[in-house]
């Protein structure tokens, strides 16, 4: 470590200070967050694999409100880390900071979890940024209601978002879904459900995967027997395969392009559906005929 700074980066003449100094202090050991994360069992074994070492220890970050209302802000597992340590301690060491509202206490957590240290999913973090009400987080909460999927980040009240009682996906795979059309994530998200029913989750990439044929084959949404022949394909075969099994065979046989995994995904379904046969359901020739694999090859160029 030096005392001197390194480089040519430029400063501002004044830097902005925000907020006030914070406070060591002591906290109840069961105080709980406003969203309360999953605390892993697995990653706080992985901590104390050498025991509790004191000179490692950093407080938990306590927010303390306007109204005095305190709750934990970051520090789940360090608080676990100290409760099987100390079993008989009804307190443990925190560091206080005041925050002026519930919005800006999800927004730290973020800023804090991703945006400094990334110790926190994708998904723990994007259910703050709905709650602390930040305008690209909101839109794509509305967008998981339209197209019914939600995004899981706690097993509190407020810790999904999205709509109420349907499947789940990734925020990342959701947003890359949707470069491809709404409407199309909405009906791949409808045949997905269908496909693996007692799931609570849907593979990310098999959405975006999805979301492309929609896209690329109108046939399969214009209520022509095309459209029947392939969701009735998908729901009877297709699913007769974990998601994650068929995301991984499929991708292999469209030939698993490097950043191309949707794409190709959706290539090796295309593959198959042109030469299978459902009982009652279109012939080959007809599909082959109907359904053109270049709308998929194309998008591996």
């Amino acid at each position: 470590m030096s005392t001197e700074l390194i480089g040519s980066a430029m400063f501002p003449t004044e830097i902005k200070t925000l907020g006030k100094p914070g406070w060591y202090g002591e906290i109840d050991v069961e105080i709980t967050s406003l969203v309360n994360r999953e605390t892993k069992a697995s990653h706080v074994k992985k901590l104390l694999k050498y025991g509790f070492d004191w000179k490692k220890f950093t407080p938990p970050l306590i927010a303390v409100f306007p109204d005095g209302r305190e709750h934990l802000l970051d520090g789940d597992h360090r608080r676990a880390m100290f409760r099987l340590t100390f079993p008989d301690e009804k307190s443990m060491p925190c560091f206080r900071i005041k925050v002026e509202s519930e919005e800006e206490y999800h927004r730290l957590f973020a800023e804090i979890n991703w945006e400094s240290r990334k110790t926190a999913t994708k998904e723990e973090v994007f259910v703050h940024q709905v709650l602390g009400q930040v305008p690209a987080a909101l839109e794509i909460a509305k967008a998981l209601r339209r197209c019914g999927l939600s995004v899981y980040g706690s097993p509190d009240e407020y810790g999904t978002v999205g709509c109420s009682q349907s499947k789940r996906t990734t925020v990342g795979a959701f947003k890359k879904s949707c470069k491809h059309g709404e409407n199309n994530v909405t009906m791949a998200a409808s045949l997905l459900s269908k496909a693996w029913s007692d799931d609570e989750k849907i593979q990310g990439e098999l959405l975006e995967a999805v979301s492309i044929l929609f896209k690329v084959h109108p046939s399969f949404s214009d209520g022509s027997k095309i459209e029947k022949d392939f969701k009735n394909w998908f729901i009877s075969y297709v699913s007769m395969r974990t998601q994650h099994v068929a995301a991984t065979d499929y991708k292999t046989r469209g030939g698993r392009i490097h950043h191309k995994h949707g794409e190709s995904l959706a290539h090796g379904i295309i593959m198959e559906y042109r030469n299978s046969r459902v009982p009652g359901g279109c012939t080959v020739p007809y599909k082959q005929k109907k359904v053109k694999l270049r709308n998929t090859a194309r998008l591996l160029e």
